[in-house]
């Protein structure tokens, strides 16, 4: 990936112990390509002071101990190691597959979105695995991964009303965007499928199964809505 000269961050002081770099009036593309490979080079720098790298759909927030290194140091430090990095080819992130169930029980939104789009649910489901989904950032919950790369005709809105309980694990989509809910919660996005691999443990290093830049491929397995078998959509 090459990050282009023209297209620098707006650094935006956050207190006195962080530091955005955010880029504003960007094609979509821009940011999602860009911000895991920032976080990742920023954090391979091992700054002193440097306490954690957080990205955003548009941002990276760099948190420091004020003690250690000055704000405004560290902002002008940071624009200009972007400037020297985008000639730089990278590549950023793991391709993860994730097991999900399309089942009668796991499913309970799939036939109305289905519908929306006007195919099959087995259309559906292949449409879903043969997608990319790129972590755009994880925030919400711990271990909640933000996924680009819905179909455009997929982008259904949010429920209206939104559940009072969501099982760990629900596959969902919601405003062009799919998620994974890591833990039971509340929530008002379209629940698809269910997994049963572990997003976030606390024991782990790191927690999060995923991390921004990685690309998330479903893999539908088990008995599927409307009957069939996994293995026939892929």
């Amino acid at each position: 990936m090459k990050i282009d000269e023209q297209i620098l961050p707006t650094v935006v002081m956050l207190g006195d112990a962080a530091v955005m770099l955010r880029w504003e009036c960007v094609d979509e593309d821009f940011p999602e390509a860009t911000i895991p490979a920032i976080r990742q080079l920023i954090s391979e720098l091992r700054l002193r002071g440097v306490r954690d790298v957080i990205p955003g759909f548009e941002s990276v927030t760099v948190c420091f101990n004020p003690r250690q290194c000055r704000a405004v140091e560290l902002a002008e430090f940071l624009t200009q190691q972007v400037r020297v990095w985008q000639t730089v080819e990278r590549t950023c992130g793991r391709e993860v597959r994730i097991s999900v169930r399309f089942s009668c029980e796991d499913s309970p939104d799939l036939m109305e979105v289905a519908s929306f789009a006007g195919m099959s649910v087995q259309d559906c489901i292949r449409v879903l695995a043969g997608c990319s989904f790129r972590v755009r950032m994880i925030g919400f919950a711990p271990g909640f991964p933000y996924l680009s790369g819905l179909p455009e005709c997929l982008r259904i809105p949010r429920l209206a009303t939104p559940r009072r309980s969501v099982p760990a694990g629900s596959f969902a989509i919601a405003a062009g965007q799919a998620g994974i809910y890591p833990q039971s919660s509340p929530g008002g996005w379209r629940l698809l499928g269910r997994t049963e691999q572990i997003l976030f443990d606390p024991c782990r290093e790191p927690p999060s199964l995923l991390q921004a830049g990685d690309v998330v491929r479903i893999d539908p397995c088990g008995p599927l809505v409307g009957g069939g078998i996994a293995g026939a959509v892929r």
